[in-house]
């Protein structure tokens, strides 16, 4: 009787010259809903994904501190994370200023090890005294060859009163990081460079330009005074802002599968309301009105699943095409001049259930006022007859 049933309910719904338009409608809104969540949480999430990826490449995924910021030590730590194979980079950090002529700006510099650079964009380049961004080095009108002046405020001389240190630095290179924040104030130079300036053979802090979860890295250095902060912490604004940027889509997509439901709850109160001789038939057939109202209620639960699960299908072959044809359609100003396409099993779940879960709660909902004030069967085919 079950496989009569939906095939009663199909046929009126697709099928009949009577068909309930407004259900269709509301077929159409579930399929569209589920499509265009999943697809625009991909694409957003790719575009965050690679925003995040690149600062990590150029920032480091960790940062770790030794609170007595004694080099001995530093070299144990930074051999064991060796071991760990976390590419470590040891540096040497301090904020500066660099002039060129009558141009004067703030620069953080770092110092690097050369003997083993972990950092990416580095490795191809040539670092023998100073390497800045393009824009940096573009707030300064200088260019690559150009000789610019470093000034450690920090750093002081005592001779006819305190003069801060100073060292003349030729640009090696130019570099490009697409991370605005570096791109505007840092600069790099090799370890033993910037520990001639200061004049302390230190490194303050070992970067690890590979992944690892927080628990597993303390786990690794317990017993070690150290300060370990993730990429995660030192972004907090930016990791907040992208999570809100995901919640404020994912609400307004609720609002619209609640849209859709209205649809929904009016098309099924009308589609009801049409069929019910037909439901009084069902039983004159031997259908009890429990199995009516049951069969009614699996066959909500199916429309829904079908429809956002049309929409799931449609959306992943979407975005495969998408992903694999898309031409270049941003700016050259963006850096990502093709939409990235990120494609999440929570994205999935999140694309199927809540459209579904909306639309099967409204139903039942409908359903259940249509079976509180409808007429008895009986009543019915007396008043058909």
């Amino acid at each position: 009787m079950l496989g009569q049933f939906f095939k009663y309910f199909f046929s009126y719904i697709f099928r009949a010259k009577t068909r309930q338009k407004l259900l269709f409608l509301a077929f159409v809104g579930l399929f569209l809903s589920s499509f265009c969540l999943l697809v625009l949480q991909s694409s957003m999430g790719g575009l965050q994904r690679n925003l995040m990826e690149r600062s990590k490449n150029v920032t480091g995924y960790t940062t770790i501190k030794l609170k007595d910021n004694k080099a001995k030590e530093y070299e144990k730590l930074f051999k064991k994370l060796k071991d760990l194979r976390l590419r470590p980079q040891k540096e040497l950090e301090v904020e500066l200023l660099i002039k060129k002529g009558a141009y004067i700006t703030p620069l953080i510099l770092h110092g690097i090890d050369t003997d083993s650079i972990e950092v990416p964009f580095l490795k191809n380049t040539t670092l023998q005294e100073l390497i800045l961004p393009y824009d940096l080095a573009y707030k300064i009108q200088a260019m690559a060859g150009d000789q610019v002046q470093i000034i450690s405020p920090g750093h002081v001389d005592y001779f006819l009163g305190e003069l801060p240190r100073s060292q003349s630095l030729v640009i090696d290179d130019l570099i490009e990081t697409k991370v605005p924040e570096v791109d505007l104030l840092h600069g790099y130079t090799r370890l033993r460079v910037l520990q001639n300036l200061i004049r302390e053979k230190v490194i303050n802090k070992i970067v690890l330009y590979a992944p690892i979860k927080a628990d597993l890295l303390k786990k690794e250095l317990k017993g070690l005074d150290v300060e370990i902060v993730s990429w995660e912490e030192k972004n907090k604004n930016l990791v907040w802002a992208l999570g809100i940027e995901s919640t404020v889509m994912i609400f307004l997509f609720v609002c619209m599968a609640l849209l859709v439901s209205l649809c929904i709850t009016s098309g099924l109160m009308v589609f009801f309301n049409k069929i019910k001789t037909d439901l009084a038939s069902f039983w004159i057939l031997g259908a009890s009105k429990n199995d009516l109202e049951r069969c009614s209620k699996i066959f909500l639960i199916l429309i829904s699943i079908l429809a956002c699960g049309l929409g799931i299908v449609f959306s992943l072959i979407f975005l495969f095409v998408f992903d694999y044809y898309a031409p270049n359609i941003m700016p050259d100003i963006f850096v990502d001049r093709k939409i990235p396409i990120f494609i999440t099993l929570e994205g999935i779940l999140i694309s199927f259930f809540i459209p579904t879960f909306i639309s099967v709660t409204f139903s039942y909902m409908t359903l259940g006022h249509f079976t509180r004030n409808s007429e008895s069967l009986f009543e019915q085919i007396k008043a058909y007859g």
